[in-house]
């Protein structure tokens, strides 16, 4: 019994000790936490939530099927088409670079300068002669698009725009033989008689994937569609180029 006595005057002692030297010994002060500061994220206009602008360069081929739409220039120029009503398809490569720019999570700009070809083709075997012609048109182009875009290292991406083309030749690849079984060819160039600017419409879906070193590979089958016609007013036919490929190459993050 007395030791329980004595063990809690022991820390009745201590405990008024204690509170003595805390009510009249000097304090430290407490280091108050930073609260870290928590950004909201950016919202663009659209309601989506802000990614930072990628832009990238691209390189690119085009493999295509061209044709033409032909038709008679009207009652006052136009004339009969003869033997042009049966021109085929003519495979033709078109090369671009251009630059991507990624404005927000779902819409992709892209622009560039492309030489871009259209044209068409004929062949006729007669009984003891063949005649045929391969014809090319060459422009210096502008596409322009807007796509919408879903993923990110596999990039699903649709889209439309159009195409300011500069005329920059004709050229047609022609070859026969004769009734005595010659062969001939001729080439004919020329930048006569043909509209300086066209405008085309163009679709495409495709997809992007990304590699090491901001590096990706780009596969876009594509359509084009000439909205005016190849040749001057007062042309006897009204010429206006489709194409039906696929584009491919490379695109670069910068």
């Amino acid at each position: 019994m007395k030791c329980f006595i004595l063990l809690l005057a022991v820390l009745f002692y201590t405990n008024t000790l204690i509170g003595q030297i805390l009510i009249g010994g000097p304090t430290t002060p407490t280091k108050k936490e930073k609260k870290k500061r928590v950004e909201s994220p950016k919202i663009d206009t659209l309601g989506n939530n802000k990614i930072a602008s990628s832009n990238s360069a691209y390189l690119v081929a085009n493999w295509s099927k061209t044709n033409r739409l032909l038709e008679k220039n009207g009652d006052i120029y136009g004339d009969t088409l003869g033997i042009r009503a049966d021109e085929k398809n003519l495979t033709t490569w078109s090369f671009g670079i251009g630059m991507q720019s990624q404005l927000n999570k779902h819409f992709m700009w892209d622009g560039g300068i492309s030489l871009l070809r259209n044209g068409e083709s004929y062949s006729f075997v007669g009984s003891d002669s063949t005649f045929s012609y391969k014809s090319y048109y060459n422009f210096i182009s502008m596409p322009l698009r807007l796509n919408y875009t879903i993923g990110k290292d596999f990039k699903f991406y649709a889209g439309a725009g159009i195409i300011p083309q500069m005329f920059n030749g004709f050229r047609q690849e022609q070859e026969w033989t004769t009734t005595l079984g010659e062969k001939k060819e001729e080439t004919i160039k020329t930048k006569t008689g043909y509209n300086s600017f066209v405008l085309s419409s163009v679709f495409n879906i495709g997809l992007m994937v990304s590699f090491q070193n901001n590096w990706s590979l780009l596969v876009s089958p594509e359509a084009r569609i000439q909205l005016t016609s190849s040749y001057e007013k007062l042309n006897g036919y009204v010429h206006k180029g489709r194409a039906f490929g696929i584009t491919f190459g490379l695109t670069r993050k910068l």
